[in-house]
């Protein structure tokens, strides 16, 4: 026969294996969502928007539109500057290192002038006053980082977000919004703009936005009903046995006489005769029995 399928036999592939389908269904779906569940770690995002401008003549209207397609054509120069080593590297240090904060600014002493000229120190000068914060993470490269950054932008909008990925929600904020501080003092340097103004920081994100539990459970009961529609397929183009008349009459033109229903094992004579000698044997037993109670 010809391994040719038509739509009624692919429907009696479902019908005859849907048990197996729905079982398959059932068991891929869990295993799909376990390992979801426990085999793959949660990430969590967080991020942070900037808008990057420069300072415009406010009597030049011609000049200050030149400059905000400018901004908006230059984002792509944002997003290298952001994933390259000029800022990430500062990034790991910061957040690798002890950190030595200015706590209180230095404070200039004061002086009065007198009535005759003379000036008199009324207050003391005051220097400056830090504190050390601990590093808050021991292991973290600037490759890690960059792994984890994503830099987006709407079109024609002068502010960007940058996107941070992790396992630990509260350490992709962290990241994220050290990134915008970073680059805020880089860019004055490196491209001589000073209106830098972090619009949003970057706040810890407690719900996962990986694994995507719900479609990797369907991508499970998919691959399962797919597995077992597949075997059930190949079982019936494998099968060679004859499924109706109309193959042997249509396809090899062979003549119909006629339909023999199933009939059982026949015994042979022997058995036959096996079979009427015990049944003497039984009636002759039972009739001495009877007569031997009449006597």
């Amino acid at each position: 026969m010809d391994n040719v399928l038509e739509l009624s036999q692919l429907w009696d592939i479902i019908r005859k294996r849907f048990l197996l389908i729905v079982a398959l269904v059932i068991v891929f779906a869990g295993v799909a969502f376990g390992i979801a569940q426990f085999a793959i770690a949660p990430k969590y995002s967080s991020s942070t928007q900037l808008l990057v401008n420069r300072k415009q003549d406010a009597n030049n209207t011609g000049a200050q539109f030149n400059n905000q397609q400018a901004d908006v054509q230059i984002i792509n120069t944002y997003k290298d500057l952001i994933t390259n080593p000029v800022i990430l590297d500062d990034v790991v240090d910061n957040l690798t290192k002890d950190q030595r904060v200015l706590v209180k600014k230095a404070q200039p002493a004061q002086y009065e002038t007198q009535p005759d000229g003379t000036r008199i120190r009324t207050r003391r000068a005051q220097s400056a006053e830090y504190k050390t914060e601990k590093a808050q993470y021991a292991n973290l490269t600037a490759d890690e980082v960059k792994q984890m950054i994503s830099v987006t932008n709407q079109q024609n909008s002068q502010v960007f977000a940058v996107n941070v990925k992790s396992t630990n929600a509260k350490k992709s904020a962290v990241i994220a919004n050290e990134i915008a501080s970073v680059f805020k003092d880089k860019v004055v340097k490196l491209m001589s703009i000073s209106n830098v103004t972090i619009v949003s920081e970057a706040q810890a994100n407690k719900e996962p936005v990986s694994p995507n539990k719900k479609l990797i459970t369907l991508a499970g009961a998919v691959l399962g009903a797919v597995v077992a529609f597949g075997y059930g397929l190949v079982r019936e183009l494998t099968d060679k046995t004859l499924k109706n008349i109309d193959y042997l009459t249509e396809d090899l033109d062979l003549t119909d006489l006629g339909i023999i229903n199933y009939i059982g094992k026949v015994k042979t004579a022997k058995e036959l005769a096996a079979s009427h000698h015990n049944y003497n044997d039984d009636e002759n037993g039972d009739t001495s029995k009877r007569s031997r109670r009449r006597v």
